[in-house]
């Protein structure tokens, strides 16, 4: 919980289907924020047997600190995540309770939790034992009836994260207890934050975030930071930290929203979209824009050798926002399918 100690913090915000790992490296290589999430993963999936979900939990060690976060609504399958999630050791757990798409939604999982508080409780509490568990040594990832090809991507992730054994033995050596926290929104179609909010404070959270719309907002309309202040002295005396999210632009706004709304830190998250100088408040130059999407695309293909360049191209189109020629370039960066293909724009990309 180190991180914890040094406040204020500006995080990268967790980003479906964005915060991979060849956006994270780029972000990291670029403007290192003081702390980092994945994408969300599904806790059913990857406690279940999908493989293929773990591609979204790699990470290199130079992102450290860095939060996994997880959604779903079966308690148990929390459990079992957060064990997965502290022996590919992450130094945080993040159980989404405010992601506000309807695939998720719909399923009961992310914002629609803020209509279940009892199951949102039961969910917090599974995570904190499924921690505890592996920490004491109790119950380790051989324990939890995964198959062989999981625990296989389990090894092949701590390989890539260059995380060694914990264990020598019998005796524990230097074991990383994650810390706990939950991402979530105002309410569900208007704000519920005094009540709400106090139900996750009374479960003892290392932090809690707030993004300052509600589900029936999803990303329209402005963050209303006056409600994330009431979390702030809700939470008063107790030791969970607050964190604000919603429309932050750049570090030096950031950190002018802590200073006054009172919270301990902020998280950016589209801003960072095609920019990852906001973490520093340069205004990057055309050619500063290209050669960042072309290393960016560099670490896709050595993270994703397996993978084509399709999700790859949103990023693409935000990095030629603002830019006098962007129509054009559009049309151009949704056909790229390689390195060679983008290569062969920049004289385009600089005009």
């Amino acid at each position: 919980m180190n991180f914890l100690n040094k406040l204020p913090i500006i995080t990268l915000s967790p980003m479906d289907g964005i915060t991979d790992e060849a956006f994270r490296l780029l972000q990291t290589e670029i403007a290192k924020p003081e702390l980092i999430f994945t994408e969300f993963v599904s806790a059913e999936g990857i406690s279940h047997g999908g493989v293929k979900l773990y591609d979204t939990l790699l990470f290199s060690s130079k992102e450290r600190p860095i939060i996994g976060q997880l959604f779903g609504k079966n308690p148990e399958s929390f459990y079992k995540s957060a064990i997965i999630l502290c022996e590919l050791g992450f130094d945080g757990i993040d159980i989404n309770m405010g992601c506000p798409a309807k695939t998720v939604t719909q399923n009961g999982s992310g914002a629609a939790l803020i209509g279940k508080p009892d199951l949102a409780v039961e969910i917090i509490k599974a995570t904190k034992k499924g921690i505890n568990d592996w920490f004491t040594g109790k119950t380790g990832v051989s324990d939890i009836s995964l198959n062989q090809k999981t625990l296989d991507v389990i090894n092949r992730n701590k390989k890539y994260s260059s995380i060694v054994e914990t264990y020598c033995n019998t005796s524990l050596l230097k074991k990383n207890k994650p810390t706990v926290s939950v991402k979530t929104r105002l309410g569900i179609t208007e704000s519920i934050i005094d009540s709400w909010a106090l139900i996750l404070l009374a479960q003892d959270l290392d932090f809690l975030t707030i993004h300052g719309r509600t589900l029936k907002q999803g990303y329209a309309g402005t963050a209303d930071w006056a409600e994330i202040a009431k979390v702030v002295k809700l939470a008063k005396n107790t030791k969970t930290k607050i964190f604000g999210n919603g429309d932050i632009e750049s570090k030096s706004q950031a950190l002018e929203f802590c200073q006054k709304y009172g919270v301990n830190g902020v998280l950016i998250g589209r801003s960072a979209c095609g920019n990852p100088w906001c973490f520093t408040d340069h205004i990057a130059t055309p050619k500063e824009r290209f050669s960042a999407m072309l290393l960016h695309a560099q670490f896709f293909t050595e993270v994703f050798p397996h993978r084509r360049f399709d999700s790859l191209r949103k990023n693409f189109l935000f990095y030629a926002s603002g830019l006098t020629n962007a129509k054009q370039l559009r049309t151009k960066l949704v056909r790229l399918n390689s390195i060679k293909d983008l290569l062969a724009l920049e004289d385009d990309f600089l005009s």
